[in-house]
């Protein structure tokens, strides 16, 4: 299961943007005071469509957890750096979410007034800040091991360098390329600006701009996060038609959903049934095999051979017994590359 850490300045909205997630999907969330958890339900439309089709005993979305950490915006950057590690609640997420001010409220007000571009900027210098602190930090311990004749850490010491150049100049790492020595190198840390990075932008009716992509490994959304709140809060038979009064085509947690699955490049695969119809997450670029041992290892070390349909036909056909007759399903080997919305069945060896 993928994690994604939600990140903010103060009055930024992102416990609004948590609570959307959360209560949107009707779900729990749990944790310390400092760190909210929430386990989220993917709404999948092709889900919906598949277990009206097989009537199963049971439909199983695939789920998401998101980490609300209360780090960001506390205290200089330069100074929260070398204290505790203050993103210690997100820091083995799989991606961060950034949500940044772009409302007016005078009952909630900007201090330095709303500047969503320097907000930016200014979360970005937090975690490049923490991250160079964990870089300095290490380095400094390698040092006095070569000093005293430990050469083991060589290596380590010259990756550390380059990405503590980097960091000085305030760039971000996920934007760099490195070789595979380098990413054995860096992947214990789990340095917050290697992580993909979605912005959602915080809006309000009277918003104005238009969110920029701000560079590779990221995303930028737009959401009106007070709304958005409101209609949750409605019972869900009622949501859609209040959407579609206001123009809005997309709820917010499909919109937040779908931008976390574009950038961690994941894709949903499906198994059909009376006794299930369920829907599983492997990365795009995955073989059969893969997704053979996503459901289970057992299936993966016995694998023989996939049946394989797009679940469009399969609806289209009337279940596996019309798609069967009609020539459709396919067997494909271990090396098949899964597609997005593939109804998989796997033949094994016990």
């Amino acid at each position: 299961m993928k994690r994604v850490g939600i990140l903010g300045l103060p009055h930024s909205g992102k416990s609004t943007v948590f609570g959307i997630l959360t209560q949107g999907a009707g779900s729990a969330s749990g944790g310390a005071a400092r760190d909210q958890v929430g386990m989220v339900r993917v709404p999948d439309e092709r889900v919906d469509r598949l277990a009206t089709l097989f009537k199963p005993k049971k439909t199983t979305y695939t789920q998401i957890q998101f980490v609300d950490s209360a780090a960001a915006g506390h205290t200089s950057a330069r100074v929260a750096a070398k204290g505790p590690d203050l993103f210690s609640g997100v820091r083995n997420c799989d991606m961060l979410v950034a949500v940044i001010r772009d409302f007016e409220n005078p009952s909630v007000p900007s201090i330095k007034g709303v500047d969503p571009a320097r907000d930016l900027r200014d979360l970005e210098t937090e975690l490049i800040f923490n991250d160079l602190a964990i870089v300095e930090t290490r380095m400094e311990r390698i040092e006095k091991e070569l000093r005293i004749g430990k050469k083991q850490g060589e290596r380590e010491h010259v990756v550390l360098g380059r990405v503590k150049t980097l960091l000085e100049a305030e760039h971000a790492l996920r934007a760099e390329k490195f070789d595979a020595e380098e990413e054995k190198v860096l992947s214990g840390f789990q340095l917050m600006t290697r992580k993909p990075l979605l912005v959602v932008y915080n809006q309000d009716e009277n918003s104005k701009s238009t969110p920029l992509e701000p560079g590779p490994s990221t995303r930028s959304v737009a959401l009106r996060a007070n709304l958005e709140q409101e209609i949750v809060a409605l019972p869900e038979e009622e949501r859609a038609a209040f959407r579609a009064e206001l123009g809005m085509t997309e709820d917010g947690l499909s919109l937040l959903i779908r931008g976390c699955y574009e950038l961690l490049g994941l894709i949903s695969f499906f198994t059909v049934g009376p006794d299930e119809v369920r829907a599983w997450t492997i990365r795009r670029g995955e073989f059969a095999v893969d997704a053979a041992g996503e459901i289970h290892s057992d299936l993966a070390r016995g694998f023989i051979r996939a049946e394989v349909i797009d679940w469009k036909k399969l609806v289209e056909l009337g279940g596996t017994a019309g798609a069967r007759t009609a020539g459709q399903l396919r067997l494909e080997g271990r090396d098949y590359a899964v597609h997005d919305g593939d109804c998989l069945e796997i033949r094994f060896n016990a």
